[in-house]
């Protein structure tokens, strides 16, 4: 640990001291704590366990290079658990988050390569995951054309387990190859952009290696109208090929949302998620199971997070909240959810899956320093017991609630 922060000194003083100009340097940091009151988090918990609470801390150092051509990025991140790490000593939970370069081609083109958190659109199928301790990034080469009103990216990644491979064996760990196509065009009050993915997978063995292929493809649609204080959001995506599984694979999701902003700082948002699933009694080497790919799973479906994972029969989520701006620190949101899925849970018919109401607060007390806390509930049903494999088993009323403090310390931002 002492030799990599003693090689990040390095490399910013020697950034700091360069003679070049036109450049921009950033250090800055996160450090960011979490204690978490899990009383029936993710899943019912049976009359006979006790709640649980948890404290994560989460370190991130950022380290931004940028020059007329060249633009360089390194995310240094440790996550741990308190309580984790014994006194004394200091673990091994370092690690690289992030670690890439783009250059400039030309003022239009450009492209990355490294590692690279991805976000687009809504962060539906592409995110950064920031909620989590343990962010997700990618490694792959990016490809960027970006003009007035209009911006395209093509991605593509290609995995293997480690150097030392000497002969072709199945890659198992995530997705063996990414490819994606993203275009985003801005035009008054509207943008929209369009989005096609390919995932490939392996399974089997050295002797005979299976490929296999999911695409999705869809797009995003959002319409702001500054005048009457409206905006609207809206998505679909198509997936076809073949699961992880190597199931025949053909599903959908459906998604939009409307927020209209109100006189004395309040504003009320309604929406709703359709995603496809699978009948109980379907052909086993078919689904119709909606996959989010490598999208954020805490900010849709309830934060309480009891559907981060989709069941295999599908999700309906209808939702309405409100947001008030008590000032111009301070805001807080509470949203109620009615699930069900969108095939029958069993022979029987029944889709109910419970409902949730959650409570989320921001007290932002500057660019160093915010609080934010929440309180999540969870109404369960006879569906929302077969799903989370409860029934027949007593189980406690669902809560959970966390409080988070975030420091931004910047040490410095130059312009060189």
């Amino acid at each position: 640990m002492k030799n990599k922060l003693f090689l990040l000194y390095l490399v910013v003083f020697s950034l700091y001291n360069s003679q070049s100009f036109g450049q921009t340097v950033k250090a800055e940091a996160e450090i960011r704590s979490r204690g978490e009151y899990r009383d029936g988090f993710r899943e019912p918990l049976i009359n006979t366990l006790n709640a649980s609470y948890v404290n994560n801390l989460r370190t991130k150092l950022n380290l931004f290079y940028g020059s007329r051509d060249v633009i360089a990025k390194l995310t240094l991140l440790d996550a741990r658990t308190y309580g984790g790490t014994e006194a004394g000593k200091t673990g091994n939970g370092t690690g690289i988050l992030e670690a890439w370069g783009e250059y400039g081609l030309t003022p239009e083109f450009s492209f990355a390569i490294g590692r690279q958190g991805l976000e687009y659109d809504d962060k539906r199928l592409f995110s950064y995951n920031d909620w989590n301790n343990t962010p997700g990034a990618h490694d792959l080469l990016l490809l960027k054309y970006k003009t007035q009103g209009l911006t395209v990216h093509i991605g593509s990644a290609y995995n293997n387990s480690g150097d030392s491979i000497l002969f072709s064996a199945p890659y198992t760990l995530s997705y063996k190859t990414l490819n994606y196509i993203w275009l985003h065009k801005e035009f008054s009050k509207i943008s929209a952009s369009v989005l096609w993915v390919n995932d490939g997978f392996e399974r089997g063995s050295t002797k005979h290696i299976e490929k296999i292929y999911r695409n999705t493809v869809g797009g995003n649609l959002r319409l702001t109208d500054k005048e009457s204080a409206f905006t609207f959001k809206a998505s679909g995506y198509y997936q076809f090929g073949h699961d992880k599984s190597d199931k025949s694979l053909r599903a959908y999701l459906l998604s939009a949302t409307a927020q209209k902003y109100l006189p004395e700082k309040w504003s009320v948002q309604a929406g709703g998620d359709i995603f496809s699933g699978s009948k109980y009694d379907i052909a086993t080497d078919k689904s119709n199971t909606f996959n989010k790919l490598y999208g954020t799973n805490h900010a849709f479906n309830g934060s309480i997070e009891y559907w981060g994972t989709l069941p295999a029969q599908g999700l309906i989520d209808l939702y309405i909240g409100a947001t008030a701006k008590i000032s111009s620190k301070i805001d807080a949101n509470l949203t109620f959810h009615k699930f069900s899925t969108a095939r029958e849970i069993n022979q029987n018919g029944n889709t109910n899956a419970g409902s949730e109401i959650d409570i989320t607060a921001n007290y932002n007390v500057n660019r160093q320093f915010s609080l934010q806390g929440g309180w999540s509930s969870y109404f369960t049903t006879k569906g929302t017991d077969i799903l989370k494999k409860k029934t027949g088993v007593d189980t406690r009323f669902p809560q959970w609630a966390y409080i988070q403090l975030t420091f931004k310390p910047s040490f410095f931002d130059k312009e060189l």
